[in-house]
């Protein structure tokens, strides 16, 4: 049982992030630990484990590229970043793309480094960082943008390294893509995207929103300490010789993407372990400053009051928001889920209609139970006849208006006599967003549905089908509290 969406059937995704979680759950069957709430934290566990190397390898190429002073706060600003702490530990392909990037950074062959002074280690390493930079434009294919660069780069700076690059660069991508019925994903991916533009589909931004609204999010406080790092970097050359590859790398990341329509924060989180490399810079440099009226005082070997004022605003700005936005926001799309797990145990649920937008819930990850579920579709137009601005998916038909939808697509003696297969049939749980409630609640009353359940989600959403609690219908008597 599952859900296979419409990117699978075109093709625009590898199956080697699936097959990560995919593989674990065999582990887990094999053990005879399928049953349970270990099925559901184990890939949990398992994305923690990439989010501890992410914040690792920023850690150890913040100490390749510059001294010891700056990698302790390196690592401070890794993990007090709330953006970190939310996407990091998030099942995306994002997460570990951005993983598996900064490993690469680590290897990869800097040409302002002298080290390895080895040419057969330095060979490895840079195999090693194209080894993985290939592995993680499989899990998104935009990554090449970030290798892209970076080859051209080494090339420009040591000639000889051409031959290398582009030989394992070859033979690596043909290898892991060309695997599932020969078909070679990332241009898939591009032709869909880029080329058909179904990306726009899903929402569309203007050209500056990166630098007016994606990195500043993403950043948020840690932005006054990079500009520190920054002005830092170019007081030292040898600083200044490291960091500048890193800056004209986001630079040409943030450029490229601001080229394409549709824009999310998480398509850029691999810049994030750069720019927490070079705030640890800042950091390190605003340690160095002493407060002129502590000198000659007891309290004068103490870390500046500058550097303690840094630490503090660092935290109570990071923490509260990694805290509300990873338990508190949207928390009942959880709930919902471990309820309806529950209910199923019990041998309660029949089938499940989630009468919401797509992709609302874990769906079958967090149930695990072999039910038939259903939500409101979000399938972009891939008819070429299809006008992209006109074309409305299944939820905005929905939405657009409720009656009418409901009345033309459910099978059910009061609305619609026929017995047409292509009808939904009402499930015996239905669950829907508090905003919705007014405008169905009679039609729910009249089939006979009851209340059972109600989480809390949000405060804030910026889709308004999303606003409010989420409510759980049933066709039983059964109350659950919460």
């Amino acid at each position: 049982y599952g859900y296979l969406t419409w990117e699978w059937k075109q093709r625009i995704r590898s199956f080697a992030h699936p097959l990560i979680f995919a593989t674990l759950y065999k582990v887990l069957a094999l053990l005879g630990l399928d049953d349970g709430n270990l099925f559901i934290y184990a890939p949990r566990l398992l994305q923690a484990f990439f989010a501890a190397i992410n914040d690792f390898y920023s850690y150890r190429l913040a100490k390749k590229l510059f001294n010891d002073s700056s990698v302790k706060w390196t690592l401070f600003c890794s993990i007090i970043s709330w953006f970190n702490f939310f996407c990091s530990v998030r099942t995306f392909s994002n997460s570990i793309e951005t993983s598996l990037t900064i490993v690469a950074l680590f290897y990869w062959p800097w040409p302002s480094l002298d080290i390895p002074r080895n040419q057969n280690e330095r060979e490895i390493m840079l195999r090693i960082s194209l080894s993985l930079a290939a592995i993680s434009c499989i899990f998104w294919p935009t990554n090449v943008i970030i290798w892209s660069f970076l080859g051209i780069h080494l090339l420009w700076k040591i000639p000889k390294h051409t031959i290398s690059i582009v030989t394992n660069t070859i033979i690596i991508l043909f290898i892991i893509n060309f695997i599932e019925h020969l078909c070679f994903v990332p241009l898939n991916f591009l032709h869909f995207n880029i080329f058909k533009s179904i990306s726009l589909f899903y929402g569309t931004h203007p050209w500056h929103w990166y630098f007016s609204q994606g990195l500043p999010v993403v950043l948020t406080t840690l932005i006054p300490f990079v500009v520190i790092g920054i002005y830092s970097a170019r007081k030292n050359s040898r600083y200044w010789i490291r960091t500048k590859p890193l800056l004209q790398l986001c630079i040409w990341v943030l450029l490229y993407y601001s080229l394409l329509g549709h824009k999310e924060f998480r398509f850029i989180y691999p810049l994030l372990p750069i720019f927490v490399v070079i705030s640890g810079i800042g950091i390190d440099e605003i340690s160095s400053i002493k407060n002129s009226h502590l000198e000659n005082s007891f309290t004068s070997s103490k870390k500046s009051a500058w550097l303690k004022f840094s630490i503090i605003f660092l935290v109570i700005t990071n923490v509260p928001i990694a805290y509300y936005a990873s338990t508190i926001h949207q928390s009942g799309v959880i709930e919902v889920m471990n309820y309806l797990r529950d209910e199923a145990d019990k041998g309660n649920i029949k089938d499940i209609g989630f009468l919401a937008p797509c992709h609302l819930t874990l769906f079958y990850s967090n149930l695990h139970r072999n039910l038939k579920m259903w939500f409101l579709t979000c399938e972009p137009p891939l008819n070429h006849d299809i006008n992209l601005e006109e074309y409305l998916d299944e939820a905005d038909q929905f939405y657009k208006n409720h009656l009418e939808f409901i009345y033309t697509r459910f099978e059910n003696s009061t609305f619609n006599s026929s017995s047409n297969n292509s009808l939904r049939k009402w499930p015996s749980y239905l669950i829907i967003f508090d905003v919705l409630l007014k405008d169905i609640e009679y039609i729910l009353k009249q089939l006979e549905y009851n209340q059972c359940a109600r989480f809390f989600n949000s405060q804030f959403n910026d889709d308004s089908r999303r606003q409010g609690n989420i409510i759980v219908f049933c066709k039983t008597t059964m109350k659950y509290e919460v």
